[in-house]
């Protein structure tokens, strides 16, 4: 896994693209600004806050008066009730006035990877089922004492609800019963009990609900971009207390808002809503929901919007889930969904023609469900996965260098060193061979595919592939007839038409035409812009 490197109080992503919400600060003092407090922190080796005075302001002028005063012990203190995308000068002098530290934070509104959390990933490692090669890109360890806004929200809310009249309404005026959770500090427990949350969540139902999730309906604030999918890990433990009634603690994934249109089919209409999920389509994924760990594929959905039934499911025998840890996992691929129990490989829906995975973001849900009684669900920690990329470069792998080997390309080819470009590794093709990799990528934009090849003649085909049955729809071909000769090749296209913001399944293959072995190396795929 990637380092990420933190230069006084400055954390570097640029690989991904993000904004850091840390700003630069004298060297002692960490600071983290979310959209809803800020952490101080002051670093390994470095004087202890403990007793200490410390100071805010949006203007870089110090108060005249602490704004607050730490008990002895405090290593890490949390400014509360601050405003969003506003920058704030910090402060921290010693009970005797010296100063010790003192940065600036901007509280935004967009999450970050987080050296504290990257950290806790080597000391609290995922399961064997993360695919060799891939990074974390979101995660959350739940090490702070509060929850993080700008990752989750509280407003539960799926796209069940969508048609329960009442539902709707208190989800349309801020309304929804609120979740009881706690947070120590290395996990939360997510709870319902006889006393909160106050009432059961659905007027009639049976259960009372304690959940966070990624997606906002009223808002329409998506937290989590994970339209291109990847490997989601959690590690829980379950419990319940007496017999209550609609017991669930679930790990499971919904189709978004704002409305319900990815929950209806094409061809269907309610309220208006016209549907837009193809069928056989997931539009849910429980990976766990039953205290049997049930995983489930939600699909098929009547023209009045009535769910119907599920488009696959299993339990998997053997793991013992009440009162002990136990990690669960869930690969999203373009064309395959895997299901993982503390890293073994439970099932896996892998048909290309028949596939399952949507074609747009998720909304992630982590909860506990039930009454009369207790249930709770603790989470030491939530985390994605998913291939890394750099410098515009939309194909993972490309020059077959990583610890992976060929995956995520798929194909009998072998790797060999010294046969690439400039000598480094390269996929050598025997007659007849092939290699191919699915992505997801945006739809009516032109790309350009760059690759160096070398031995007799290699084709090459990208293909659009149409969602549920993965059928193949040629975008462009091409054989340069090289003999022995290497070089760069270069091939143009455009990718189809989608719904927006939906991704493009497309298909990138390269076949051996020849008669004799080809190689191929630094494969690059990029927007014609960039």
């Amino acid at each position: 896994m990637k380092k990420y490197l933190f230069l006084a109080g400055i954390q570097v992503m640029s690989a991904l693209g993000l904004s850091a919400q840390t700003t630069r600060s004298n060297v002692p003092l960490q600071l983290l600004g979310t959209r809803s407090w800020i952490r101080v922190d002051m670093k390994d080796n470095q004087p202890s806050m403990s007793g200490a005075k410390v100071f805010w302001a949006k203007t870089n002028k110090k108060p005249q008066t602490a704004n607050a005063v730490l008990a002895e012990g405090i290593k890490r203190y949390y400014i509360q009730q601050v405003e969003p995308e506003t920058t704030y000068y910090i402060w921290v002098e010693s009970a005797t006035g010296k100063s010790l530290a003192n940065g600036k934070v901007y509280t935004s509104k967009r999450w970050q990877l987080d050296n504290t959390e990257l950290d806790e990933e080597q000391k609290n490692p995922s399961s064997r089922a993360v695919p060799v090669g891939m990074e974390v890109y979101w995660q959350d360890e739940f090490n702070d004492q509060l929850l993080n806004r700008n990752k989750w929200t509280t407003n539960y809310f799926s796209s069940l609800n969508y048609l329960n009249a009442k539902s709707k309404d208190e989800m349309l005026h801020d309304r929804l019963p609120q979740p009881a959770y706690t947070l120590n500090g290395s996990a939360i427990n997510l709870y319902v009990n006889d006393t909160i949350p106050k009432r059961i969540f659905t007027a009639g139902g049976n259960q009372k609900i304690s959940s966070i999730q990624t997606y906002d309906w009223k808002s329409n604030e998506n937290l989590l971009d994970n339209s291109k999918g990847g490997y989601f890990e959690v590690k829980v433990r379950r419990n319940r207390q007496g017999n209550p009634k609609g017991t669930n603690t679930a790990f499971w994934f919904d189709s978004p808002g704002p409305d319900i249109r990815y929950y209806l089919q094409e061809g269907s209409e309610v309220d208006g809503i016209k549907g837009i999920r193809p069928k056989g389509q997931l539009f849910e994924i429980d990976v766990f929901e039953y205290i049997t760990a049930q995983f489930v594929i939600h699909g098929h959905v009547d023209q009045k919007g009535v769910f119907q039934r599920n488009l696959a499911t299993h339990i998997a025998e053997g793991y013992e889930h009440v009162g002990q840890w136990v990690t669960h996992g869930v690969l999203w691929t373009p064309t395959s969904i895997k299901h993982y129990i503390n890293g073994d490989l439970i099932k896996e829906y892998t048909n290309k023609n028949q596939i399952y995975s949507p074609n747009h973001f998720l909304n992630v849900f982590l909860g506990a469900y039930g009454s009369e009684g207790g249930v709770n669900m603790e989470v030491d920690y939530i985390r994605a996965y998913n291939w890394p990329l750099k410098d515009g470069n939309e194909l993972p792998n490309p020059d077959f260098e990583r610890k992976s080997g060929l995956a995520p390309w798929e194909g009998a080819a072998v790797i060999e060193e010294g046969r690439g470009e400039k000598g480094s590794k390269a996929v050598v093709l025997a007659p007849g061979q092939k290699i191919e990799q699915y992505v997801y990528l945006d739809p009516q934009q032109d790309f350009k595919l760059v690759y160096w090849s070398k031995g007799d003649k290699v084709q090459v085909e990208v293909d659009d592939v149409a969602v549920v049955t993965g059928k193949l729809s040629n975008l462009k071909t091409l054989i340069p007839d090289l003999g022995k000769k290497a070089g760069k090749q270069e091939l143009d296209f455009v990718t189809g038409k989608e719904i927006n913001p939906n991704k493009k399944i497309v298909r990138i293959g390269f076949t051996n035409v020849g008669k004799g072995s080809a190689f191929l190396d630094n494969i690059t795929l990029k927007k014609r812009s960039l």
